[in-house]
């Protein structure tokens, strides 16, 4: 696994969430009364991909619309959002909330996921050298400090993968997880404007389900 993606997630989970309690009650409040389900997830998708087609030429209107509030520009991405099924634009904000949150928490699964896949296949792949009859001595000394040196980075960096799991995943729930892990497919389109099947030419691995 790479230290430094743990240990970078591991600190910055830590200083945004330094006081969960605050942060756990305000989040709970702020989307109250949402429930994510696959027709919410459709429509959000749906705003997702109209919102970045327009996201681009934002500033470009804002001038050409002389509107240094910014308030006709507003009015037309509430309208996109409504026109995607939404009631308003903070619907659609706590929808994203729920929506980030179980996203960020199944792709940090995911991930951990990867790279145990990846450190399980290397420890076997070592393991069959090791046992190797024409494989030097000399070389297996240095396969032994390369598989001491996978065992020792995983252990300590699951260590810190799984206190900033514990920390955000309060932050969802399990029926969202099920629900975000179901349209993964159609987030992740969403979210990077690249189609599925690019996706999954660019990364076989990348989709949780096939």
């Amino acid at each position: 696994m790479n230290r430094f993606f743990i240990t970078t997630f591991f600190l910055s989970t830590l200083l945004v969430f330094s006081q969960c309690g605050k942060l756990y009650e305000i989040y709970d409040q702020n989307v109250s009364g949402v429930e994510l389900n696959d027709d919410v997830i459709r429509k959000y998708v749906t705003a997702v991909k109209a919102l970045h087609k327009l996201g681009p030429d934002i500033p470009k209107k804002i001038a050409e619309k002389n509107d240094p509030t910014g308030l006709a520009m507003f009015a037309e991405i509430e309208s996109v959002i409504q026109q995607a099924g939404f009631k308003d634009y903070a619907e659609f904000v706590k929808v994203n909330a729920k929506v980030a949150w179980a996203w960020n928490v199944s792709q940090g699964e995911l991930g951990i996921q990867k790279f145990k896949t990846m450190k399980d296949q290397g420890l076997i792949d070592l393991e069959e050298a090791l046992n190797n009859p024409n494989v030097p001595e000399e070389t297996k000394i240095e396969l032994r400090k390369t598989k001491d040196r996978i065992i020792n980075d995983w252990a300590a960096n699951k260590k810190y993968a799984d206190i900033a799991m514990k920390i955000v995943k309060p932050l969802t729930n399990e029926h969202d997880l099920e629900i975000i892990k179901r349209n993964q497919k159609e987030l992740m389109e969403a979210y990077t404007g690249i189609s599925q099947a690019k996706l999954k030419e660019i990364d076989p691995s990348l989709f949780i389900t096939k």
